[in-house]
């Protein structure tokens, strides 16, 4: 017994079970790496550190509306800084001309004092080109160096009648001067309290550019800020780049009155060209002067792109520190454990036994907890697979002892009855004990092979049906009489409830087709065609084809007729098929078409 080795019904169906898990690994697809546990606990915590980053974006975003405020603030003193010469002669004009308007009335009635102290004011005053006094009537007769202009059919003239309170206005050619100006106007109150005229200052463009140069950039602005001064009345009176030029420096959606009737500081809006630019406007006298700087968008604050993006990014910056210090702490903590564990669990579940050395010694408790009780399950395991195996190779053993003993007993009987054959007389009683013998033999080979086979719950047809055809062929044949064997079986597998009927039925049809076997013409032996091949899912079909002559008793047997017969039916009712036989050009067909029953359905048939 101990040459008898092989595998238990048990230990092959897990066989196929660790076969099948094993498939099923390699054919499991890898798992998207938003379903791992690395992305979502960094998912987790990115939600958790929100807030943070959050409040880290507020504060870079605070800090820079801050440093937007700040600039904001240095472009109106720099505005202030720049546009201070021209403005300040504006101021000291006004405050020249309010005096002189209110010390001239005497000098009225006396023309040559008159022009003598106007032009005494010119010549210490020299930013200014014309000093005037200009009565409502129109006729100037007091004027810097004995001027003297008729005004009554002026238009600005007669704007100033019109409207006549301090005004600063101005022209782009003056009438005694040919120049462009900005004027300074006084009223005069005369003696019976009325206005009698104005005082009029003239300060030559020209000269307010000459005298009043733009200095250099200063409080941060990369450049010195452009700038225009205007009246209340929204009238330009200067600008840093010349008033053919102010259109550049202007906003072209908006007029000047609205930025001061709306008391607006800074404001951004667009040049007439397109250009963006930052305003500030300055009341230099309120209600009368005023001076709008500007500066391009781009250059208003001086921060430049890092400046401006520092604070976000720094946000950014320690919102993902924040991130990656959590994600690696989780890494570190849980993540490389679990894929430890992971990895183990999943060989040993692939069929391998090696568990080898699992190190969760640094791991958390709960982790630690949970891969000692892996290893204790897999502890366990093992020590039942090693009893089960145990268990299993003795049942082998006597399972195939037990076959193996019928086999050698089935083969005695062969041998006595083949002793009572010689023995026998008459030829219908060898016949009989012969066909009981190659019946007996051919339940010998099934137990036999169910001894050599691979498994102890199926057969090899190919291999049982193979043996039974050279032993029932080698018993018929004799000198003078021999067979031509076409043989075709496939290697499906059988269990032992259809392998017995099977081995049965060929031994029949085989026999009875060696009975009524016939050479065909110019053939000098019988020709004989077995197959058994699949013919569809789960389904085979047994085919013997024999050569026979016209008029054979194989061919007229009444169907039904014949022991032979009937037990090809009953065991063709065993397997759940039904037999089919025709004879066509001198050969007779026996066809047999069944179903094959799953191997597992045989194994638990046996262990039940």
């Amino acid at each position: 017994m101990s040459d008898l080795a092989a595998t238990h019904p048990v230990t092959a169906q897990a066989g196929r079970s660790s076969d099948r898990l094993r498939r099923s690994s390699a054919m499991s697809p890898r798992p998207p790496f938003f379903h791992r546990l690395g992305f979502r606990l960094a998912a987790l915590l990115a939600v958790a550190l929100l807030p943070l980053g959050l409040i880290s974006l507020l504060q870079a975003n605070a800090w820079l509306d801050a440093a937007q405020q700040q600039r904001a603030a240095v472009l109106m003193g720099e505005t202030l800084r720049v546009s201070a010469p021209v403005t300040g002669f504006i101021r000291e004009a006004q405050g020249t001309a309010s005096a002189l308007a209110r010390t001239v009335g005497p000098l009225l009635d006396d023309e040559a004092a008159c022009d003598a102290a106007m032009s005494q004011l010119v010549s210490i005053s020299p930013q200014y080109s014309v000093a005037a006094y200009v009565p409502v009537s129109g006729d100037m007769t007091c004027a810097s160096n004995g001027a003297a202009h008729d005004y009554s059919g002026d238009p600005v003239f007669q704007d100033l009648i019109r409207d006549l309170r301090p005004k600063i206005i101005v022209n782009p050619r003056g009438p005694v001067s040919g120049t462009s100006i900005v004027l300074v106007v006084q009223p005069v109150v005369g003696e019976t309290g009325g206005y009698s005229g104005y005082v009029a200052l003239a300060l030559p463009h020209a000269a307010l550019s000459a005298e009043a140069p733009i200095p250099d950039a200063g409080g941060g602005l990369r450049d010195a800020p452009d700038f225009v001064t205007f009246n209340r009345d929204g009238v330009v009176l200067t600008a840093s780049t010349g008033l053919d030029r102010v259109a550049d420096i202007l906003p072209a959606d908006r007029d000047l009155l609205a930025h001061v009737s709306e008391r607006q500081g800074n404001f951004s809006a667009s040049t007439a060209a397109g250009q963006d630019r930052v305003y500030s406007m300055v009341p230099v006298i309120p209600g009368e002067l005023f001076a709008l700087g500007s500066v391009p968008a781009k250059e208003a604050l001086h921060l430049g792109p890092v400046s401006i993006v520092a604070p976000f990014f720094l946000a950014v910056l320690m919102y993902g520190g924040s991130l990656i210090v959590a994600w690696a702490a989780a890494e570190r903590l849980v993540s490389r454990y679990i894929r430890r564990l992971g990895r183990a669990i999943g060989s040993f579940a692939s069929g391998s036994r090696v568990v080898g050395d699992l190190d969760m010694s640094r791991a958390p408790s709960e982790i630690r907890d949970v891969g000692n009780a892996f290893l204790r399950m897999t502890d366990t395991i093992l020590h039942d697979e090693a009893e089960l195996e145990d268990t299993v190779h003795q049942r082998e053993v006597l399972l195939r002892e037990v076959h193996h003993r019928v086999k050698n007993n089935l083969q005695l009987i062969a041998s006595i009855m083949n002793m009572q054959m010689r023995r026998a007389r008459s030829p219908e009683t060898r016949a009989l004990m012969q066909g009981l013998q190659e019946r007996v033999m051919s339940l010998a080979t099934v137990h036999k092979e169910l001894y050599q086979t691979s498994g102890l719950a199926d057969v090899r047809a190919d291999e049982l049906l193979g043996d039974i055809t050279r032993q029932i062929v080698g018993m018929a044949s004799a000198p003078g009489r021999t067979f031509r064997i076409e043989s075709d079986f496939a290697p499906i597998p059988l269990t032992p409830d259809q392998a017995v009927p099977l081995s049965l039925l060929l031994t029949e049809g085989l026999t009875n087709a060696i009975k009524y076997a016939e050479p065909e013409p110019g053939e000098s032996s019988p020709r004989l065609v077995l197959r058994f091949i699949p013919v569809g899912p789960n389904r085979a079909e047994l085919t013997i084809i024999n050569s026979v002559r016209d008029g054979s008793p194989q061919a007229t047997e009444p169907e039904g007729t014949g022991l032979g017969r009937q037990l090809v039916m009953a065991f063709a009712s065993q397997l759940g098929g039904q037999v089919e036989t025709a004879m066509q050009d001198g050969r007779f067909t026996l066809r047999l078409e069944f179903g094959i029953h799953p191997l597992e359905g045989g194994e638990e048939r046996h262990s039940a």
